[in-house]
């Protein structure tokens, strides 16, 4: 069961540390969009909504992961949105182009795979719980 929670660990940090890259050059004037007053506060928030459920699956708070699961939702749709604007963006030169877009398919098959791992500890807790509640 720990084994499960550091692997989920490590999934989210991944991905957490993808959106933060692509946050920032998302940001960066090369992109065009230049948002750099935002980013900070941006990351800061990231990594508050990440560590907070992680930090509560380990206290085996019964819906940590499933909080996790929507956070780890929403930035895949940030994701899938990074990827989108740089397919129709036209002011961009093509080698940053296509690292945003590799990098954002990266960071969606990196969240696709924390859903697959943590399936399995989602339906650990479910057990736990359930055993725990016949016994009273």
């Amino acid at each position: 069961m720990i084994m499960d929670k550091n692997k989920i660990t490590l999934i989210s940090v991944l991905s957490l540390l993808m959106f933060v890259l692509v946050d920032i050059m998302m940001s960066t004037k090369w992109i065009g969009i230049d948002n750099s007053n935002g980013v900070l506060r941006t990351i800061i928030l990231a990594i508050i909504l990440y560590l907070v459920p992680i930090a509560l699956g380990y206290l085996n708070w019964k819906f940590a992961y499933h909080l996790l699961g929507i956070i780890v939702a929403i930035y895949t749709l940030n994701f899938s949105a990074v990827f989108i604007v740089m397919l129709q963006s036209t002011n961009v030169g093509l080698v940053l182009k296509s690292l945003m877009i590799v990098i954002a398919i990266l960071g969606i098959l990196t969240n696709l795979m924390w859903y697959r791992i943590a399936w399995g500890q989602i339906r650990s807790d479910y057990v736990r719980i359930v055993k725990r509640n016949i016994k009273k």
